[in-house]
């Protein structure tokens, strides 16, 4: 494993125990034995560090989620969406990371270096044939829902319940399999 590997997997680590927002160098550095120096041979700043960090666990997310390319895009959905769900209640540090930091929403205009993010893309675009309805805006509206409704989870303010899903899915797409 090169250092920039080692530096990535244990940003992720630190972000998965104390949150994004508490990610020191200096103490990530200490952590690795390494020098603030040698942190800035492999990244120009911190902001390069959370973009490279938020790849590789868009990669590890999307591998992890048990999808089966026979299902239809709607069931792989499905499948993401619970997941998520899931996730958020497990790893809500690493998903507040993955999905509200400033440096993982400056990657969503490229969606080919957010694996996660390109995996969705497909599946809304290969469901899409509305013609009032841009892929654009109604992935905006499915991440919309899935992304809230995963945050009233985390809240406990709800729980998750599978048909609520199916059924706003099935009102976002108009019924499209």
């Amino acid at each position: 494993m090169t250092t920039e590997e080692k530096i990535i997997n244990q940003t992720i680590h630190l972000i998965d125990t104390n949150g994004y927002q508490n990610l020191s160098l200096r103490k990530l550095t200490k952590e690795l034995g390494l020098t603030t120096g040698a942190f800035y041979r492999h990244f120009k700043d911190k902001n390069e560090l959370f973009q490279k960090a938020v790849i590789q666990l868009s990669k590890r997310f999307i591998e992890q989620i048990p999808l089966n390319e026979d299902y239809s895009s709607k069931q792989q959905l499905l499948i993401i969406a619970k997941y998520i769900c899931q996730s958020i209640t497990m790893h809500p540090n690493q998903m507040d990371f993955l999905f509200y930091q400033l440096s993982a929403l400056d990657l969503y205009s490229n969606a080919n270096q957010y694996p996660f993010l390109q995996k969705v893309k497909v599946l809304i675009t290969n469901l899409n044939s509305s013609t009032t309805l841009s892929d654009q805006d109604l992935f905006i509206q499915i991440r919309s829902f899935i992304q809230g409704y995963a945050l009233l989870i985390k809240n406990k303010i709800t729980r998750y319940d599978a048909q609520l899903v199916k059924y706003t899915l099935d009102q976002l797409l108009k019924g499209k399999d």
